[in-house]
């Protein structure tokens, strides 16, 4: 009997038949992994994360990919208007809407039957709003373009770029919620894209003034788009005007208006600084270099979108243990972009940018470490929104947002614009500093440890306190680069470690 068991094993057509079952019990192993992948928190966070991700890396990517024509076109004087006109964009939308907008994200995971009247409600509420600041900010427009100083007609440009914002906030808001990563990246990519191809054409075109190029470029595309989400915010839009919904409003969204007010101050006053006590030339360079700090601004905001659904959930179900283990990979992903940021700077610089502003990269490592800071905020600063004590989310803004206007007015006038980078720093600093009490001590909430957030920050430190010393002895550009790549990716494989043995043991 066994010798015909054998031969039925032996036959070509057996073994074909085996080996096609092996082959398919394999398969159907991996399709079981992946599948645990997939139900993974870490695995659901990357995929929106990537989606977020690659639409911010797109469309900074075209920001980059056209440096080398504004920086030629540009004066160092039409960069700094540009920039300080974004500035002062951001400070005028919360001021006009009462950023009555802002709770539409927080309701919604209220997991309430009636969103779409909340919605109706917040689209009333903010209209009335906005056009009663509008016509007091009309009112009073020629006191209020010499505090700008802003030339020509950009303080009524902002009415206008206010209210596009104000559409694109609460449909962000909606998406984000839904976990609708993939739309919000089309949707980002498609006008990031359109603007900066308008606002080459007309800055091009431009002989004098090329700022008013990029500005009315983004101005026109802001007004289609805008369209279209207001489109796709009605459709989810039952218009009421509840007391309740009211209330609600008030209640989370208005005492974030220091809050909102003191975060754009954190990320913009050194500009505005800068161009009224040096000049527009001066914050033209520092934007530069700035600018380039900020893309770790793009790896911060991709996760901490994408981790926001799973953080809420976990916080709800008391999972504290799955919370610190997602946010201390995502902190490392942070610092390891931050080091090849740094590292990279001088190519990045040469590579993109007109000589004219090269002297602004000096500012790049500081404002990076200022990020670093303002992702451990997002990481602590989460906890005393998750309990909607926003009161002291405004409190822990405005100190900070204090602290940069001191230390602004009273080392750029002595310093230059190297001043307005640590300014920046240090108020990032004790951002993520009282925070961290507040959320520990006032609010007794069980947190991430702090060591999930410093100990890749320290590590960094370590890295970068000694490839200065190896560029004193090693003068030859192409290995100087390759060092930088071994020492980018051995900061990696530290960081990763765990996950990289379990990955090669499986």
């Amino acid at each position: 009997m066994f010798n015909i068991a054998r031969k039925s094993i032996d036959h070509p057509n057996s073994r074909l038949l085996l080996g096609l079952m092996i082959i398919m019990m394999d398969r159907i192993k991996e399709l079981q992994y992946y599948q645990r992948i997939r139900s993974t928190d870490i695995f659901r966070t990357l995929i929106h994360s990537q989606n977020y991700f690659l639409a911010r890396i797109v469309t900074v990517g075209l920001a980059f990919i056209s440096l080398p024509v504004f920086t030629r076109l540009f004066t160092q004087e039409d960069y700094g208007i540009v920039s300080v006109y974004n500035a002062y964009a951001g400070i005028v939308v919360i001021l006009l809407t009462a950023n009555i907008h802002a709770s539409v994200g927080r309701y919604y995971f209220e997991k309430t039957t009636d969103f779409d009247e909340f919605l109706g409600t917040t689209l009333i509420f903010t209209c009335i709003t906005f056009i009663v600041n509008t016509l007091v900010f009309l009112l009073f427009i020629d006191q209020f373009a010499s505090l700008l100083n802003l030339p020509g007609l950009l303080p009524v440009l902002l009415i206008f770029s206010s209210l596009f914002s104000t559409f694109n906030l609460i449909y962000f808001q909606i998406i984000q919620a839904q976990q609708k990563s993939l739309e919000a990246a089309f949707v980002s990519i498609f006008s990031g894209g359109f603007s900066l191809g308008l606002a080459l054409l007309f800055v091009l075109l431009l002989e004098e003034n090329r700022y008013l190029g990029q500005i009315w470029a983004y101005l026109i595309i802001g007004f289609g788009f805008s369209l279209y989400f207001l489109f796709r915010i009605l459709s989810m839009t039952k218009f009421a005007f509840k007391k309740e919904h009211v209330r609600y409003i008030i209640n989370f969204s208005v005492p974030l208006i220091p809050y909102y007010l003191s975060s754009t101050i954190l990320a913009f006053f050194d500009r505005i600084m800068i161009n009224n006590t040096v000049n527009p030339a001066a914050a033209g360079v520092y934007s530069l270099g700035y600018n380039i700090a900020m893309l770790l601004s793009i790896v911060i905001t991709a996760t901490q979108t994408a981790l926001m659904p799973d953080y809420y959930e976990f916080l709800n179900t008391k999972q504290f243990s799955r919370v610190d283990a997602l946010i201390k990979k995502v902190f490392s992903l942070i610092t390891l972009a931050a080091l090849g940021l740094i590292l990279f700077t001088d190519e990045i610089v040469k590579i993109l940018v007109d000589e004219k502003f090269h002297e602004g990269q000096v500012v790049v490592p500081i404002v990076v470490f200022g990020y670093i800071f303002y992702g451990m905020f997002t990481v602590y600063g989460r906890y005393i929104g998750y309990v909607k004590k926003t009161l002291y989310s405004s409190l822990v803004l405005i100190l900070s947002g204090l602290s940069n206007i001191a230390l602004n007015i009273v080392f750029i006038p002595l310093y230059g614009y190297i001043a307005a980078a640590y300014s920046t720093a240090i108020s990032y600093f004790l951002l993520f500093l009282l925070a961290w009490i507040i959320a520990k001590f006032v609010l007794k909430q069980t947190l991430t440890p702090l060591w999930a957030v410093w100990k890749p920050t320290i590590l960094l430190i370590c890295v970068l306190t000694v490839f200065p010393l190896i560029a004193t002895v090693i003068t030859n550009f192409l290995l100087l680069f390759m060092i930088k790549i071994v020492l980018w990716v051995v900061y990696g494989i530290i960081l990763y470690t765990r996950e990289l043995k379990k990955l090669l043991s499986t």
